[in-house]
């Protein structure tokens, strides 16, 4: 599994591989939907699939959206979504506990089956902060006040 959250499947045709057939703004547009190693805000929709033989399925409340405002790589974003994940708590009918946590609920066996896809739907610049703004404006003021030589 690559960087990108999901397994790169190479289909051949005439002795090129249709990753080496893909130009240069392709990979750019490629890595813009799937990068996440920059200072912008993004707006990441996700989804958590089993790739388990026989019962591939999308997780029940793996599917989601998600403000990301720090730089990380993929793998740690791929690793916050599955921690998330398994951190809610959802409703258990007809059981003693009445939540409990989708680590408990989800066999050991399967989880080395979870598949994290995403996204970058939407990137925003970051809007300075107000303090920032504000130790610009006294910076300046002090520049003004010190004497010129």
């Amino acid at each position: 599994m690559g960087d990108s959250g999901y397994l790169q499947i190479d289909f051949w045709y005439r002795g090129l591989t249709q990753t080496e057939m893909a130009t240069d703004e392709e990979n750019k547009a490629a890595l813009a939907l799937t990068s996440l190693e920059d200072d912008t805000v993004k707006l990441v929709a996700y989804t958590i699939v089993s790739l388990q033989r026989g019962q591939e399925r999308i997780m029940d409340g793996g599917q989601g959206s998600v403000i990301v405002t720090d730089s990380m790589t993929g793998n740690a974003f791929i690793q916050w979504i599955i921690g998330k994940y398994m951190q809610e708590e959802v409703d258990v009918p007809c059981h003693p506990k009445p939540k409990q946590r989708r680590a408990e609920l989800i066999k050991r066996e399967e989880l080395q089956y979870l598949r994290v896809y995403y996204v970058v739907s939407n990137r925003w610049p970051r809007e300075p902060l107000k303090f920032e703004q504000n130790q610009v404006k006294v910076l300046r003021e002090i520049r003004d006040e010190m004497p010129r030589s």
